[in-house]
């Protein structure tokens, strides 16, 4: 079960990654954009955006297995879609939302607290607080507005904004001491049990590029993860990409 370490964001930071790292660029508009998947069920709109900017081609791209499989999935039901997306054609698409998200169907669940141990949510809920510190004008627009400080959508939208800010080191250590500690089970329940193939895509290229992420900060920060070598970093990447990892997570 998660536990929660206090942090200080923002002190006693080792050297970041340059804020103008065309890679840190590329890796907030990612997080950005899946979360809007994460956030709001799928509109015309998106997907109207997300067959221009297909998930195979820009920043959502990742040059290893997940990534590379679950783009093709969620590139597929965009292009099986009629020319013209309207909310009719999208019906399955958010009957299946409304379950991940609301419904609780999968019984996965995508806020942070619902994966702890009740005796450590409120210093959970302190801790994003302190995060959240000067970061508001960004998640108090929607559609991160309406959900949750703990929501997975609002958590990868502050990681975007520590990208945007040049705080490299500091989206480290969130990562570590939030999404990475909930998120890869939350996708993996996700990817397994959801109904569409789309949201099994979403969810695993949200893991793909978390786990992508923390290994760039990581080599730009010198902030290794503890215990692992080369030979993990390679089995994360590929081998153990290729299908969704099973849950962790209690049934």
């Amino acid at each position: 079960m998660v536990l929660e370490t206090a942090e200080c964001p923002g002190t006693a930071t080792p050297p970041a990654a340059p804020a103008n790292d065309a890679r840190l660029r590329d890796s907030a508009d990612a997080l950005r954009r899946l979360a809007h998947f994460h956030a709001e069920e799928p509109t015309p709109a998106l997907l109207a955006a997300l067959r221009a900017s297909p998930a195979g081609r820009g920043p959502l791209a990742l040059d290893r297995d997940d990534a590379l499989q679950a783009a093709a999935l969620v590139d597929e039901v965009v292009s099986d879609l009629p020319d013209r997306i309207t909310r009719h054609c999208l019906i399955p698409l958010a009957v299946d939302f409304t379950a991940i998200h609301h419904g609780g169907d999968v019984r996965a669940h995508p806020t942070e607290g619902a994966w702890m141990d009740e005796r450590f949510r409120a210093d959970t809920a302190a801790s994003l607080q302190r995060w959240r510190i000067g970061l508001e004008a960004e998640l108090r627009s929607p559609p991160f507005d309406r959900l949750p400080d703990d929501h997975v959508a609002v958590e990868l939208a502050l990681l975007a904004t520590l990208l945007d800010r040049g705080r490299a080191a500091d989206a480290v250590r969130f990562l570590d001491r939030h999404p990475l500690r909930w998120v890869p089970n939350f996708c993996s329940r996700v990817a397994t049990r959801c109904r569409e193939p789309f949201f099994a895509g979403i969810a695993i290229l949200t893991n793909a590029h978390l786990d992508h992420l923390r290994d760039l900060l990581g080599a730009a920060c010198n902030m290794p993860r503890s215990g692992e070598d080369e030979a993990d970093i390679r089995r994360r990447r590929w081998t153990e990409g290729r299908f969704p990892r099973a849950c962790a997570c209690d049934s």
